[in-house]
C-alpha cells in the first residue's frame, strides 16, 4: 500500500453531511480535502445510527458481523427487553447478559493490544460512544477520556492528571467540547503516549442538527467549531518532527434528513389490532418493535401468517418506505416475504436480525434552510420534533458520510469517486500501520486513497427490486467486485433521482 505510517489520527465529526462542507461552512476541512483526498461516494452502515456506525468503524464490519444493530436492538434470549447502548453501563450489562459476546467482531482495541500498540479515544459525545470506539479498552491497557462524561475515563492515573492539568470538572464540561477534546489529545495524550491510533470523536454537529434542524444558525455554528479543530489538528501536524509518519483521517458516521412526520410504529400496530410493544415483558405481547428511522420487528413466536398481515398493513400506510426480511436462502436477494428484500443485502442479517425491518418513507424535498432530504421518524423515547434532523434509515443523505485523508502513505490532491464504507476505515488504518486485518472485518483497505493508487475493478450501479407487485422495495447499490455499497432504498417507482451526496465534490472544490 505504499509507505507505512506509525501513527493515525482519526477526527470524527458526528452527523456531518459531506454535501454541506465547503469553503464557507468548513474552510479547513475543505482545504484538507483538496490537499489530500476527498471521497465523494463514502457511505455508512445500516442502521445509520451512531453507536452501530462507531462499532462498524472500529471493527471494520457491518451489523451482521459485529452484532450491534444500531443504538438499540433485541437479541433472542431469556431476557425480554431490548439492548441499549446509550451509557457505559448499558454496554457492559448487555455484555454480561450475552456471556461476553455483545460485540461479535474483533475491535481495534483488541487488534492493537495484540500488536503491542496503543489506542487512545477522546470524545465530547454521549458516554456510550467511548464504549463503542474503545470496547474493553480499559482491560487492554488503552486510553479513554470523555470530556462531557469523564467518570468512565481510563486509566485512572491518566484521567486524574487530565482532570487537574486541564481543569476539567469532575462532572464534565457543557461547552467547548471540540476544543477541549483536542486539548486533551494535544497536551496529555500525544506527549505522554504517542498512540498508534488516536480517535477524537466530536458530537456537537449531530446534536445541533437534531435539536435545531439542518442548516439552522446553531447547526452551522457547531460545524464552524469543529472546523476550527480541523485547523488546530493541521497546525499540530505541521509542527510535529515525525509528521512524515502521521496519517490523518477526518470522518463522520452518518448524515441527516429533516423530520417531516412523527409516528409510533408500536402504537400504529396496536391501533390496527396487533399485540405490539417495545418489550416482551407483558405476556400478551406478540410483536416487539424497535423504533427509529427503520423499525425492527421481532416476534415472540415466529408466525409467518401474522408477519404477512403486519407487512400488508404497513405497506398500505403513507409512511411505508420499503421492507426487508431474512433471505429465503443464503445468497438470495429475496426476503422471506413477498415484496421484501433480504436483510443480508443491507448488512443486517444473521442470528440477531429482526423478523422484519420497515424503512420509513423519505423524500427529496428541501427544508426551510434549503437542505434536501426529509423523512418520517419513530422517535421512541427521544424528544425530537418536526423540522429537526434525524438518521438511521436508507435515504442517501443519511447514508452519506465524510471521508477525507491527509499525510503519510496517503494520496495528495485526489477526489475519489470509488464507493467506500465506514467499514473500510479500520482495514485501511491497519494496513497503513503494517498490522494484519482479522478475518472478522468485512471492509477492505482503500488502496485507491493511498500512494500506490492500486487499480480497482469496475464499479457497477444497479437497482434490486423485491418480488411481488404490491409496493415492491427497491434498493440502489454500487458494486465493486463482490462488495455491495448502499446508496438508497424506496418503494414502487425506484430510488430517488436526487442523490444528496452528489454535491460533495462541488463542496470541496469551491
Amino acid at each position: 500500500m505504499g509507505s507505512e505510517s506509525k501513527h493515525v489520527v482519526i477526527l470524527g465529526i458526528d452527523g456531518l453531511r459531506p454535501d454541506m462542507v465547503n469553503d464557507k461552512t468548513m474552510p479547513n476541512l475543505a482545504q484538507l480535502g483538496r490537499n489530500g483526498t476527498w471521497s465523494t461516494k463514502h457511505r455508512t452502515v445500516f442502521p445509520s445510527e451512531t453507536r452501530g456506525a462507531l462499532t462498524a468503524l472500529v471493527t471494520g464490519a457491518n451489523a451482521e458481523a459485529n452484532g450491534i444493530f444500531g443504538n438499540q436492538f433485541y437479541v433472542r434470549d431469556a431476557d425480554h427487553t431490548q439492548i441499549f447502548t446509550e451509557t457505559t453501563h448499558d454496554w457492559y450489562a448487555a455484555d454480561d447478559r450475552l456471556g461476553g459476546r455483545l460485540v461479535t467482531a474483533t475491535s481495534l482495541a483488541d487488534i492493537l493490544s495484540g500488536a503491542q500498540r496503543k489506542l487512545a479515544v477522546i470524545t465530547s459525545s454521549g458516554p456510550g460512544a467511548l464504549s463503542a470506539l474503545n470496547w474493553k479498552g480499559q482491560q487492554r491497557g488503552h486510553i479513554g477520556f470523555n470530556v462531557k462524561h469523564p467518570q468512565p475515563s481510563f486509566p485512572h492515573a491518566f484521567a486524574a492528571k487530565t482532570h487537574r492539568s486541564l481543569k476539567i470538572p469532575s462532572g464534565g464540561i457543557s461547552a467547548d467540547g471540540p476544543q477541549t477534546a483536542f486539548k486533551v489529545f494535544r497536551k496529555e495524550v500525544w506527549p505522554n503516549y504517542q498512540p498508534a491510533v488516536s480517535i477524537l470523536w466530536l458530537t456537537e454537529v449531530d446534536s445541533a442538527a437534531h435539536l435545531h434542524g439542518l442548516g439552522s444558525p446553531q447547526h452551522y455554528e457547531k460545524m464552524r467549531h469543529c472546523d476550527e479543530v480541523v485547523g488546530e489538528l493541521l497546525d499540530w501536524y505541521a509542527a510535529q518532527p515525525e509528521r512524515d509518519e502521521i496519517s490523518i483521517f477526518v470522518v463522520s458516521d452518518h448524515g441527516h434528513v429533516t423530520i417531516s412526520g412523527l409516528l409510533s410504529i408500536a402504537q400504529e400496530l396496536r391501533n390496527a389490532g396487533f399485540a405490539a410493544d417495545s418489550s416482551f415483558e407483558d405476556n400478551t405481547t406478540d410483536v416487539l418493535v424497535r423504533p427509529g428511522r427503520a423499525a425492527g420487528i421481532w416476534m415472540r413466536k415466529f408466525d409467518s401468517v401474522l408477519l404477512e398481515e403486519i407487512l400488508a398493513f404497513v405497506a398500505e400506510q403513507e409512511w411505508f418506505g420499503g421492507a426487508f426480511t431474512p433471505a429465503t436462502e443464503p445468497g438470495s436477494a429475496d426476503g422471506s416475504l413477498a415484496n421484501t428484500l433480504a436483510l443480508e443485502l443491507i448488512g443486517a442479517g444473521g442470528p440477531r436480525a429482526p423478523d422484519l425491518v420497515i424503512n420509513l418513507a423519505s423524500r427529496n424535498d428541501t427544508s426551510v434552510a434549503g437542505i434536501p432530504g426529509s423523512a418520517y421518524y419513530d422517535a421512541g423515547d427521544y424528544d425530537l420534533r418536526l423540522g429537526g434532523g434525524t438518521h438511521g434509515g436508507l435515504h442517501s443523505a443519511e447514508l452519506s458520510a465524510v471521508l477525507a485523508t491527509y499525510g503519510a502513505g496517503l494520496a495528495k490532491g485526489l477526489i475519489a469517486d470509488t464507493p467506500s464504507s465506514i467499514t473500510d476505515i479500520a482495514p485501511t488504518v491497519l494496513t497503513l500501520l503494517g498490522i494484519p486485518c482479522p478475518a472478522s472485518m468485512t471492509g477492505r483497505p482503500l488502496r485507491e486513497l493511498t500512494e500506490d493508487r492500486s487499480v480497482l475493478s469496475d464499479v457497477t450501479n444497479k437497482e434490486i427490486r423485491s418480488s411481488g407487485s404490491i409496493k415492491p422495495t427497491v434498493l440502489s447499490v454500487s458494486k465493486l467486485g463482490d462488495r455491495i455499497y448502499l446508496n438508497e432504498a424506496s418503494v414502487g417507482k425506484g430510488v430517488m433521482s436526487n442523490d444528496a451526496t452528489t454535491n460533495a465534490r462541488v463542496g470541496v472544490a469551491e
